[in-house]
């Protein structure tokens, strides 16, 4: 499971989370909704371990991944579909890299 306590981010005055709490389980299908500038990309980049929160954690359970792709869409089109899914995982995409240097 994935879930933040408390996540709290702001740049400035500018107040983009405040303390945000939620539980992604498994089997249920979330989505990320709002205006442009709201904050839904930042949030991602907070849950992926991309950015730090100003306050809180994210915890993701032991045996667990989250996976993120950028947002331009043109900048996996010379990548196979499933080389794009491992390049949304960098530890994945690293070992898968290591293993084509060795054929």
């Amino acid at each position: 499971m994935l879930s933040t306590q408390n996540i709290s981010l702001s740049y400035g005055k500018r107040v983009l989370f405040d303390e945000v709490s939620i539980n992604f389980t498994k089997g249920n299908c979330y989505g990320i909704i709002g205006a442009n500038g709201a904050g839904k990309s930042t949030f991602l980049k907070i849950l992926s371990g991309e950015i730090e929160p100003n306050k809180g954690i994210v915890s993701l359970s032991p045996n667990e991944r989250l996976s993120m792709l950028k947002q331009n869409q043109h900048e996996y089109n010379e990548f196979t579909v499933l080389n794009t899914v491992l390049i949304g995982n960098k530890k994945m995409w690293d070992i898968q890299q290591q293993k084509m240097r060795c054929i």
